[in-house]
């Protein structure tokens, strides 16, 4: 060890630097802690800004397979008893034989302190001679012994004979497995494999074997180090068992003991010592993870790097790639501050703060744009749980751009209850938190929402079943996280023998308009009722008669702009629209609001129809006629025309759409595959020709995917939920985001 006087530096007072005084004496602990500062410092850097793993274009300490699996190699091994410091070395430059051999310019030396050296080829049995063939050694500074070989084809054993019947200072054997290669470099320091561990820089300039290494059984070396030595390998006895390849690297004391050239010959004796970075590759047998304070194996001050997973089967010395498994994080290198900029249009600053950064990575949209479709995000959960999840048309924004899905689902004691979960959609990372149950008790479906402006969500729901006597509609309102508490309030009571089922809501100014279906042994009606969210009044006193009676069928959806609300409804043979302004022709609250607009189209089956609300004077509604396909009905300025989506036909189904901020329509429905599985799929309607493109494929994990609800998000884009059967036999809720701008 070095003779200093004391170590000063600590890293707690944060200091960047030594200042020398004039007219005082030089002290070894301040030339000391200058230098301690500045390795500390690089080191610093390199582990919280460049992180661990091999740079761009190195391949620096990949573990590999050696010939043969490691099995009959040629191994040379110093003759040397008990060496201060041993090498072994093949001169590749008078050695014919040394490529046949597995001698390379990145393997032709091996160093070892305290034990004799050990270097291995790589290359395995048989070997291809011709006579005349030379391998020349050198080992421990003396001269080179020159072995020639007869021409054949040999054994690694046999190669083994013909080195010990003319080598002296050298022994040649047959490897026997329980060895791989560690990669490196070209054995030149310019291009040397390089690996950074927790900052630490470990350099290995050519290629080397596993049983190489200085440490390998050395325990003599490892007591002089103050390290462990590295274990020869096993395979287990019995099974299968999985090791960890990793790395150590350390920094150690050198002194002109071990190194001459640190005395100085004009002063004669040693001014200071080196600190030199050593590193070794390790196994632990049957871990995962590297060692960690408390371990038995770990050192502190040692730095440590998975390397690669190990394969060892019982009884089975060779190890053979498909055994190995690489960890090493990989293509390190500080990118250029303008790459976010060029790519991306934005500053480094901004993408550093996590702005402008794409929902997807760029990969994936090239590859989706290059086959005519959207990128989008991958599948997020909304909150899967056991039990059948129904997503109906329910899920809103709310007023902080927040994505609230609202479902029903008989997950708790197999009773249906109204569920509601929100996502920020800024940070989709985060996932969906799971409000508090909205309802509980009997059985609750049927679920409808709108998005307060005041923050709060206001969820009405049927109680009981579908036709049955007594059911009602209520309602509750509230913060999300709090509306299962909030007390109800009835939307639609009407006295026995009726049901009041099937709730539909939509939010015009400070109007809600919900919409009820009625249904008794003579009655069959869509009612409409009107609250006024403003001060919790109801301006009509009981639901009122929207439709004529006869409709047996519940399907109806709304939708809200410019102050109206456009409703479409199916009643068996037809397909109604209208508009629907809620605020009354006069100023008394108990006047009729003004139905116009209406539209019949005929159209049978059991429709599924949905309005996209464009504007006080326009709107769309798209619809499953049940035979031939999608239709759509629009309307622009009372004027109604119908056309049908000419790639869709009778399989397809639960039609939705959605406008982004640049008027796009975007069309999403169910498509049933040739298997019977259910997939969604995408339309676009041009803003500018009106026309549609054809559908492409949104989910790729098909199994039965349906009930899409697309939504957008104001500065956040297009999300998509809908519900699929992929994790069980019954359905969750998932969304992901349909990505249109970049």
């Amino acid at each position: 060890m070095g003779d200093f006087s004391r170590s000063t530096f600590d890293r707690v007072k944060h200091y960047v630097g030594v200042r020398l005084q004039q007219g005082v004496p030089l002290v070894d602990a301040d030339w000391n802690e200058l230098e301690d500062i500045r390795r500390f410092e690089v080191q610093a850097f390199l582990k919280w800004f460049v992180g661990d793993g091999v740079p761009a274009g190195n391949d620096g300490f990949r573990i590999a397979a050696a010939a043969g699996g490691g099995v009959a190699t040629i191994r040379l091994t110093s003759t040397a008893s008990a060496p201060t410091a041993s090498t072994v070395s093949v001169d590749l430059a008078h050695s014919t034989a040394a490529a046949a051999l597995g001698f390379t310019t990145a393997n032709r030396q091996a160093t070892r302190g305290l034990a004799p050296a050990r270097l291995i080829g790589d290359a395995a049995e048989p070997f291809a001679l011709t006579a005349g063939m030379t391998l020349s050694i050198a080992a421990d500074g003396a001269a080179a012994e020159t072995v020639t070989f007869a021409a054949g084809s040999f054994s690694a054993a046999q190669v083994a004979a013909a080195i010990n019947a003319s080598a002296t200072r050298v022994t040649a054997s047959a490897g026997a497995g329980d060895d791989f290669v560690i990669t490196g470099g070209d054995g030149t320091p310019e291009r040397a494999g390089r690996c950074l561990a927790e900052g630490r820089d470990a350099v290995q300039e050519g290629r080397s074997a596993y049983g190489s290494q200085p440490l390998y059984a050395n325990s003599a070396l490892a007591a002089a180090w103050g390290v462990p030595v590295v274990a020869p390998l096993s395979a287990p006895s019995s099974g299968t068992r999985s090791d960890l390849v990793y790395l150590d690297v350390w920094d150690r004391e050198v002194t002109s003991a071990e190194d001459g050239s640190l005395v100085d010959p004009f002063v004669g004796v040693e001014t200071s010592v080196r600190l030199k970075r050593e590193w070794a590759v390790r196994v632990r047998t049957g871990a995962t993870t590297v060692p960690a304070s408390g371990d038995g194996d770990f050192t502190a001050g040692h730095s440590y790097l998975p390397l690669a997973q190990l394969t060892r089967q019982a009884a089975t010395p060779a190890i053979l790639p498909p055994a190995l498994t690489d960890l090493r994080p990989r293509s390190l290198q500080l990118a250029p501050s303008t790459l976010a900029e060029d790519m991306l249009g934005g500053t480094a600053a901004d993408y550093r703060q996590g702005r402008n950064r794409p929902k997807v990575n760029l990969r994936d949209t090239i590859n989706a744009l290059l086959t005519g479709q959207l990128p989008a995000s991958q599948d997020i959960p909304v909150s899967p749980a056991a039990g059948l999840d129904v997503l109906t048309k329910a899920s809103v924004v709310d007023a902080n751009g927040g994505l609230v899905a609202v479902w029903q689902s008989a997950r708790t004691a197999g009773t249906n209850q109204i569920l509601a979960a929100r996502l920020d959609p800024a940070h989709p990372e985060l996932g969906f938190t799971t409000a508090p149950a909205i309802t509980s008790g009997g059985a609750h479906l049927e679920p409808a929402a709108v998005a307060l402006p005041n923050g709060d969500v206001l969820v009405a729901y049927q109680t009981g079943g579908f036709d049955q006597t007594g059911t009602d509609v209520m309602m509750k309102r509230g913060p999300l996280a709090t509306i299962g508490s909030a007390s109800e309030q009835p939307v639609a009571n009407t006295a026995n023998p009726v049901a009041d089922q099937a709730a539909r809501a939509a939010i015009a100014g400070d109007q809600v308009v919900f919409f009820t279906h009625q249904s008794s042994s003579t009655l069959k009606q869509w009612f409409y009722r009107r609250y006024r969210h403003t001060d919790n009044t109801f301006p009509d006193g009981a639901p009122v008669a929207l439709s004529a009676t006869g409709l047996t069928q519940r399907n109806l959806h709304c939708a809200a702009a410019g102050g109206v609300v456009w409703v479409a409804y199916a009643d068996g043979t037809k397909l109604q629209a209208l508009r629907f302004n809620p605020v009354p022709a006069t100023s008394n609250p108990q006047d009729p609001p003004v139905i116009d607009f209406t539209f019949n189209t005929a159209a049978t089956g059991a429709l599924d129809v949905f309005v996209l609300a464009l504007s006080a004077t326009d709107a769309l509604v798209c619809y499953d006629d049940g035979t031939a396909g999608l239709g759509i009905a629009s309307c622009s300025n009372g004027v109604w025309t119908t056309s049908h989506i000419a790639d869709s036909d009778a399989i397809d189904g639960f039609p939705t759409l959605v406008r982004d901020a640049d008027g796009t329509v975007y069309l999403v429905s169910a498509r049933v595959l040739s298997n019977s599985l259910i997939d969604l799929v995408l339309r676009r309607r041009s803003p500018i020709s009106g026309g549609w493109a054809n559908a492409q494929r949104l989910i790729t994990n098909v199994q039965i995917n349906q009930a899409p609800h697309p939504l957008l998000v104001p500065n956040l884009g297009l999300w998509l939920l809908w519900q699929s059967n992929r994790a069980a036999a019954d359905f969750d809720i998932y969304a992901k985001q349909i990505i249109t701008a970049i």
